[in-house]
């Protein structure tokens, strides 16, 4: 009879341990798919694109857009811009060698351009995209670049002509993060993104 009795007491103890267990795994796996669900409805998507129309003021400019097409807001750790496998990282110096006649020599081609912005030529402007934060929806002009008028700006659109070519080649990388600092490398126009550690600049490694 006592030993019918310790068995039943051993039965309900390894039955409470069991519950208690089961008990402790669904709080855990609960708490992960609450934690993977309150981040999901915060992911940040940034998206980069490129054209040469402005719809809204049915004119030409050239453009470079940044925007968060995800479900919370992102901050833009760095952005950079690629051609010919390298960073851009002077633009007058990137269209010097990209975009000027070729019979202008290599020691002539920064005073070219120094000069067609000093004389109006072009018409070139920066928004900040660095270390920004993006809401949901939201949209950076990082470049707007007007067409210069072929007659009064006949160097201008020569430059604005070629770049508009070799925009085609150039190709862009974001790291950005989400308010939990999960954080994702995306590069355009391959539209690839992956999950990393954290950003770090290849422009400032360099």
């Amino acid at each position: 009879m006592k030993s019918q009795h310790r068995m039943l007491e051993l039965i309900v103890a390894v039955s409470v341990v069991v519950i208690s267990l089961a008990s402790l795994f669904v709080a855990v796996f609960q708490g992960i798919v609450m934690d993977r669900t309150m981040k999901a409805s915060v992911m940040p998507v940034i998206q980069v694109d490129s054209g040469n129309i402005d719809d809204d003021r049915e004119t030409w400019v050239m453009t470079i857009n940044v925007k968060n097409t995800g479900l919370g807001p992102a901050e833009i750790r760095y952005f950079n811009m690629y051609w010919d496998g390298e960073i851009i990282r002077d633009t007058s110096a990137f269209m010097a060698r990209c975009c000027l006649p070729d019979e202008i020599p290599t020691d002539a081609r920064m005073p070219y351009m120094y000069n067609a912005f000093r004389d109006g030529q072009l018409n070139l402007v920066f928004d900040n995209v660095q270390r920004r934060f993006l809401a949901p929806q939201e949209e950076i002009g990082y470049i707007a670049f007007d067409r210069p008028d072929a007659e009064t700006q006949p160097r201008g659109r020569a430059i604005w002509d070629a770049l508009d070519e070799v925009r085609h080649a150039m190709s862009y990388e974001v790291c950005y993060c989400s308010v939990f600092e999960d954080c994702w490398r995306a590069r355009f126009p391959e539209h690839s993104r992956e999950p990393v550690r954290q950003c770090i600049d290849p422009a400032i490694e360099d």
